[in-house]
């Protein structure tokens, strides 16, 4: 079930489900990266590094449309630990990007890591229980900005984000099962630097339950709940300009719909409901429809089909007392040729966050919705054991309803070479 306030959750669950699809890890060729193999070849690890060159059309994500050329060089390491009923997957990484032009307001460095955990006491749907534990921290240096996607000449602060996630499930039968997942996640800004407003970054607790049945071999019937208690991050004088805001705000909601796998090469997973937020411990609240959608489908071993959604409440990172309702949706396609040697994808993904509340002190300036459109072309060609490359096209678009001063558009070329082992 997707916990509100990010998609992390939802990720949680796909990769659980992921894991539990691909068991024993298949032996590779010599033409492909092995890694380095311990305890039988149980453990993996798989160090790489990356060098890129970025062609950036608009590195401010703004009207000004001044662009920019970078190099960036990403050192990283992903490793696999697996037994006969459990795995342990995870990434350490590092990136510093050198801009041409901008270099001092926007180079940067910037490192995370990930951790996934699953144990399962019984074959996949069959009777027993299972554990997916998930971690994630990464520290994004100045060029940040709200679309993730790295711009921003330090406008919107250095981040740093940290999510943990758990879920247990138990299947009563091969029919019955019920999960219980608990979530804790983290948005620090550095409000002090530069010369521009603040942001406000928040936690979140989040807690959920699912209860299933399986109609048939292929579907699931799923009815799912969930809660979530939000903290900004404000101080005692931003709380008496407000005066009608405090920093907690929660959540609510239900969801129903179906799950698991229509064929063998075609798994989903659908609910649709309702949720309520209640902003700032004031009197104000909203409610509204709510989704959580994934599905896959292999049409054959080369050719893969996938679709994420998910909308939800959560505060806004702009503004005190405000608060927003987000929609996602994404889809993509990957095709492998020439012996599995070059893959070539594509996707596109919608975002709409609605501004559903706003404190009496902003002006309707503040109150605009905005529309977030990206769509990536991109061509992987693995050379031999040790080198591959990549070239990837990436277009944005974002617009308003009310300001077209925030509207723009944005164009990168990404041209590159990985070492690996």
């Amino acid at each position: 079930m997707k916990l509100h306030s990010t998609t992390f959750s939802l990720t949680l669950l796909l990769a659980g489900a992921v894991m539990a699809q691909q068991g024993v890890t298949k032996p590779q060729t010599e033409s492909r990266p092995t890694g380095f193999r311990f305890f039988n070849q149980h453990l993996t690890i798989k160090p790489y590094v990356s060098l890129s060159y970025t062609y950036d059309s608009n590195v401010d994500a703004d009207k000004t449309e001044e662009d920019d050329s970078i190099f960036a060089v990403n050192p990283a390491v992903d490793f696999e630990w697996y037994g006969a009923k459990w795995m342990l997957v995870g990434n350490i990484w590092y990136r510093h990007r050198y801009f041409c032009e901008y270099n001092d307001q926007m180079g940067e460095n910037s490192y995370g890591e990930s951790l996934q955990f699953r144990y399962s006491s019984s074959a996949q749907n069959a009777k027993g229980w299972s554990l997916m534990l998930s971690e994630r921290y990464a520290f994004i240096n100045q060029s940040d900005d709200l679309d993730s996607h790295g711009g921003g000449r330090g406008i919107w602060r250095d981040r740093q984000t940290l999510d943990v996630a758990g879920v247990i499930e138990r299947r009563f039968t091969e029919r019955w099962h019920m999960d219980v997942q608990g979530q804790y996640s983290w948005l620090d800004y550095d409000n002090q630097t530069g010369r521009y407003y603040p942001l406000f970054g928040w936690s979140q607790y989040s807690a959920g339950a699912q209860f299933g049945c399986a109609a048939s071999k292929w579907t699931d019937l799923l009815v799912a709940a969930g809660y979530s208690l939000y903290n900004q991050d404000i101080d005692n004088n931003d709380i008496a300009t407000y005066r009608h805001y405090n920093d907690e705000s929660d959540s609510y909601s239900i969801q129903a719909g179906l799950g698991t796998r229509a064929t063998e090469r075609i798994s989903y997973r659908a609910l649709m409901g309702a949720s309520w937020f209640n902003y700032g411990g004031n009197s104000q609240s909203d409610c509204g429809w709510t989704y959580t959608l994934s599905a896959n489908w292999r049409i054959h071993r080369q050719v893969q089909l996938s679709l994420l959604g998910s909308s939800y409440y959560e505060p806004s990172d702009q503004y005190v007392g405000q608060a927003r309702k987000v929609y996602n949706l994404s889809g993509g396609i990957s095709y492998l040729t020439l012996g599995d040697r070059l893959k070539l994808s594509g996707n596109i993904a919608w975002r709409f966050d609605e501004t559903c509340y706003s404190d009496e002190v902003y002006s309707n300036r503040y109150n605009y919705d905005r529309t977030h459109i990206s769509a990536r072309l991109a061509a992987d060609y693995l050379l031999n054991r040790w080198t591959s490359i990549f070239a990837h096209l990436i277009w944005d678009n974002e617009s308003t309803d009310t300001n077209s001063y925030y509207d723009y558009d944005r164009v990168r070329g990404v041209f590159g070479v990985r070492f690996h082992y």
